[in-house]
């Protein structure tokens, strides 16, 4: 036992080294080689190098794992014999380390480096944000400033009430932050960049700050912010206090702002809204998304009415919900930290004001059959394909209100039209409409006073839709080949730009009663285009705020059982109070396939089919899913069909009488 024990020990050797002695210990498994760079490294030599072991009396010593053992008194000498060569792959391998090692040398440089740029990078965009908040102080103190005069003049007069009603049943939503958000920068990816813009984009799988940053994101792709000057500051400021102020429900919740926001962004892109409406609209129609629910107390209209909360009271049962969105919006926007509009003049802030509460107004579903008929009925006679009718249909945004910029900003420069018994109908041609403007035309029909005049220079234009305009310093043109004179042969136009237009090829030539005519029923068509794209944009926003099953069924589904939850927590506040009951938010008697398949069939597939006849990319990507989500449903209806049959089969009643039935059928085949 002690003999086998005793083999595995390692075996000491001592050397003399210089006349110090190093004791060697190694194993008896180690090879000749291991044995040699062993005793060079013990001696300071190279391990390439060749040695010999010598005893007291210079006999040499074999290495190898069975050379005799000595003692401290009789250490081996060490004798270096010669140095190997390098072999050549050893020389390979060792020039192939020391590249690495050179590689990894600059590959630690590279990462400083890249520390220290984004160690400047985040310098500036401090710098950046401390701009931006010297530009909201600034703001800020305007807006103190102008409270103290409105203040001091209320007191020397005494006319002024000293108190404040707020509609808000926690005030502190609203506090303004002066500090920088604190919600961190996230660099969005391309792939993330791309989905975005799509409707299948999976809302679930973000954070709130992640939500916000993508919205900030949304403005910036847009051009929202070059265009109306928003400060990026007071973007992160109202769109962290819009989040502060959207509740924890189920269903309506900051969540689904985004998800309608998002929505409205990819239908943007998708239908192109930008080359159809102005950048005033696509501001309108995104904001209106980010605010339409602000607030929501997780109980609907029916409810607020039948119980008579104090919004109901408030708004007099008139769409009490929405209302209060609209109030929780501007009321957010007149914090001059949160104003992003806070650049753009008085009158763009009352066109944006006043669109905005329009569209939220719209979302609520008791005037859905109302929005729908009145669309439809616009739609009936306006063709998107119609060169002339998208001509007249860009002028009456363009030029629809007086003072409107091409660009969507108000402009003092251009003049109003002039009182007086004139129908001006604009026809524009945009091929690009934030930049170029090619060519215009005006058709007038006046009785007594004016033809109504703009400052603009004149322009080319393809055959068929020209207008040549004149005036101070410019040369008169002829009238060209068959086109005629607004005023006539002769006609007087004192005072007036030389106008000459040709004749578009549906106005026939034949006399003076078929032209004007003709100039009426284009008025006419002309008088319908602004309100159908009015109700477009209103439907537009419905068709985005109840998107949900337009998305992925894995992204569809599981806010069917949010709303499904929102709705039985009202219901059985409802039962609770003794207020009636909607069966389709019953938990005793809706089921999902039954809630989702009436609401795909006569709600959003004919609308989206409404909007497909404008858009047709709608058709694919936002139609289809819908017609296939309406099957899903029809089936798990008839699967829970036949469960409950099945259950109602297997009760102790229906038990009975099937034998009851089956005796009857005995006896009689027995008589």
């Amino acid at each position: 036992m002690g003999t086998g024990s005793s083999s595995y020990r390692p075996k000491a050797i001592y050397l003399d080294i210089d006349g110090r002695i190093q004791k060697v210990v190694f194993s008896k498994y180690c090879n000749s080689s291991d044995i040699m760079d062993l005793f060079c490294i013990a001696t300071g030599l190279p391990r390439n190098t060749t040695i010999s072991l010598l005893t007291t009396d210079d006999a040499m010593v074999s290495i190898d794992p069975t050379m005799p053992a000595n003692s401290e008194r009789t250490p081996y000498k060490v004798r270096p014999v010669a140095i190997k060569q390098l072999s050549e792959k050893e020389e390979l391998i060792q020039s192939v380390l020391t590249q690495v090692a050179e590689q990894f040398s600059r590959a630690f440089k590279i990462n400083e480096l890249k520390a220290e740029v984004a160690h400047h990078l985040a310098v500036l965009e401090k710098r950046v944000e401390l701009e931006g908040l010297k530009v909201v102080e600034v703001e800020k103190c305007k807006s103190d400033i102008k409270k103290m005069r409105d203040e001091l003049a209320a007191r020397s007069n005494r006319t002024s009430c000293p108190c404040k009603y707020s509609f808000l049943d926690n005030s502190k939503k609203l506090t303004s932050r002066r500090d920088v958000p604190a919600y961190p920068k996230y660099l969005l990816s391309p792939e993330t960049v791309d989905a975005l813009r799509k409707p299948t984009f999976d809302v679930w799988l973000w954070e709130p700050n992640e939500m916000l940053s993508c919205l900030e994101h949304m403005y910036h792709d847009l051009g929202l912010v070059r265009d109306f000057g928003i400060n990026p500051i007071t973007l992160k400021r109202w769109l962290l206090c819009v989040h502060d102020n959207y509740r924890n429900n189920p269903f309506h919740n900051f969540r689904h702002c985004f998800c309608v926001t998002q929505m409205m962004y990819s239908m943007t892109w998708l239908c192109g809204l930008q080359e159809k409406f102005s950048q005033m609209d696509i501001l309108i129609l995104m904001t209106a998304a980010i605010c339409h629910d602000l607030d929501h107390p997780g109980y609907n209209n029916t409810y607020q009415i039948n119980a008579r909360t104090e919004l109901a009271i408030r708004y007099n049962d008139i769409s009490p919900l929405e209302n209060h969105h609209c109030a929780v919006a501007f009321q957010i926007l007149s914090q001059p930290e949160c104003n992003i509009f806070s650049s753009v003049p008085a009158e763009g802030f009352k066109q944006i004001r006043q669109g905005v509460i329009t569209l939220i107004l719209a979302t609520d579903m008791a005037r859905h059959a109302e929005i729908m008929d009145s669309f439809k009925e616009k739609m009936e006679n306006f063709d998107y394909s119609n060169e002339e009718h998208m001509t007249l249909r860009t002028s009456s945004v363009l030029w629809g209100p007086s003072t409107l910029h091409p660009l969507g900003f108000f402009s003092s420069s251009v003049k109003p039209l002039p009182p007086g018994n004139t129908v001006c109908l604009h026809f524009l041609r945009i091929l690009d409409i934030k930049k170029t403007l090619l060519s215009f035309a005006v058709y007038s029909l006046y009785d007594k006073t004016s033809v109504c005049s703009r400052d603009f220079p004149t322009t080319e234009a393809p055959p068929g839709k020209i207008l040549t305009l004149g005036g101070a310093g410019m040369p008169r043109l002829p009238p060209a080949a068959g086109s005629m004179s607004l005023w006539g042969a002769g006609g007087n136009n004192a005072g007036f730009p030389s106008a000459s237009i040709t004749r578009p090829p549906s106005l026939p030539a034949s006399d003076g009663e078929s032209r004007r005519t003709a100039l009426w029923d284009v008025s006419r068509v002309a008088q319908l285009i602004p309100d159908l794209f009015f109700q477009l944009k209103m439907i537009l926003i419905k068709c985005c705020d109840i998107s949900n099953e337009v998305r992925p069924m894995e992204v569809a589904e599981p806010w069917v059982d949010c709303l499904l939850e929102e709705y039985f927590m009202q219901s059985d506040r409802e039962k609770s109070e003794g207020l009636p009951v909607a069966p389709f938010m019953d938990r005793d008697k809706v089921t999902k396939a039954t809630a989702q398949t009436g609401f795909i069939s006569f709600v959003l597939i004919p609308m989206f089919e409404t909007v497909t006849k404008l858009f047709p990319a709608v058709g694919e990507l936002m139609l289809q899913p819908l017609w296939e989500s309406r099957d899903r449903y029809e089936e798990l209806k008839q699967m829970d069909a036949m469960k409950e049959q099945k259950a109602e089969s297997l009760t102790p009643e229906s038990t009975a009488s099937r034998e009851k039935s089956r005796d009857g059928g005995k006896r009689e085949d027995h008589a």
